[in-house]
């Protein structure tokens, strides 16, 4: 069960020391027991693991994605071990980026240095996707799942998928010239987020009740991408990924009665986990990430993270009922 509190946080396996994918079984020696030893030190109550890694391989005994050399077991171990302090456990998969899926599927996707998301949300995709939830949650006993990057692609390049992506989506042919207008260009890219939430929306509904937890990231409020959209309004938990806590009033309005907001400390440059302070926890969820040491397993030195961590740890032994700061969220 959730608490109504939330102080989750994330040791990221997602990456390797140089910050690129985590090669498949480099973090094979990660004792769960150990992890959830720290995590309570912390002071969390919600850990979020790994069902799917952005590597594209699974931490669970999966029969649709490959199973992580060595972590096959991991994510249940982790929650058996949770359990016992009473810490929930969230999974994780990645919507835009799937390492492995992309190697064996090259002529249908868009590699790019400069944008994070690479796999058009096509019925194909879209169908694997959903059966690696599917088949997380009746294997696992996660409470959810955040879903990452969870935004369409630039399309600086049309791929023939892509095309047929509009077809589907628009109703119309893709247009000769090759490009689209602006106002068009941003209905088919809301047209396919909604098409992917409803997927994995349909995936939770097919087996258990879960909470989906969705990361765009957010790029700034009033964005015409995500205002009135389904995904905010019909998430269970959405999270605010960047430092940026202006943007949990727009949030808020986007959001259904059932959504709670969590709000990232740290991860990114630019997070001062003191923001803390300023937010109310009884409307709002705390929540914070950082990359894994390839040999610890536990949070690596990398820029402000370790002092953040520090900061979290003052956040998440406050008393829950501690009022947030005047002027505050």
């Amino acid at each position: 069960m959730l608490p109504k509190v939330i102080k989750a946080f994330n040791i990221d396996f997602n990456w390797d020391s140089i910050y690129q994918p985590a090669a498949p079984g480099l973090y094979a020696h990660a004792d769960p027991g150990e992890q959830v030893r720290w995590m309570a030190d912390l002071g969390a109550n919600v850990i979020q693991a790994f069902c799917v890694s952005f590597n594209g391989q699974a931490w669970f005994p999966s029969e649709t994605a490959p199973i992580n050399p060595g972590l096959g077991d991991f994510l249940p171990r982790l929650i058996q071990e949770a359990s016992k302090k009473n810490m929930a456990v969230m999974g994780y998969f990645d919507i835009g980026q799937n390492r492995t899926w992309e190697l064996e599927n090259q002529k249908v996707i868009r590699f790019s240095l400069t944008d994070m998301v690479h796999i058009p949300y096509t019925r194909a995709y879209l169908d694997f996707f959903a059966s690696c939830i599917r088949d997380a949650l009746r294997k696992t006993d996660v409470e959810g799942f955040m879903v990452d990057t969870f935004r369409p692609m630039i399309k600086d390049v049309w791929l023939d998928c892509m095309k047929e992506m509009y077809v589907e989506l628009m109703g119309e042919p893709f247009p000769a010239c090759g490009t689209l207008p602006e106002d068009v260009s941003l209905e088919f890219d809301r047209r396919s987020l909604t098409r992917a939430w409803q997927y994995t929306r349909d995936a939770v509904a097919d087996v258990r009740p879960a909470v989906i937890w969705p990361n765009p990231p957010f790029r700034g409020p009033d964005d015409p991408l995500w205002t009135g959209h389904i995904l905010p309004r019909e998430s269970g938990w959405l999270l605010n990924e960047g430092p940026d806590v202006e943007l949990l009033d727009w949030l808020s309005r986007q959001i259904g009665p059932q959504t709670k907001i969590i709000q990232n400390l740290c991860g990114w440059p630019g997070h001062d986990a003191n923001m803390w302070r300023t937010i109310d926890r009884k409307k709002y969820g705390l929540y914070g990430f950082a990359q894994a040491h390839p040999l610890t397993c536990l949070p690596a030195d990398h820029g402000s993270n370790l002092k953040n961590i520090e900061i979290i740890r003052q956040a998440y032994h406050a008393p829950d009922d501690l009022p947030a700061a005047q002027g505050g969220f």
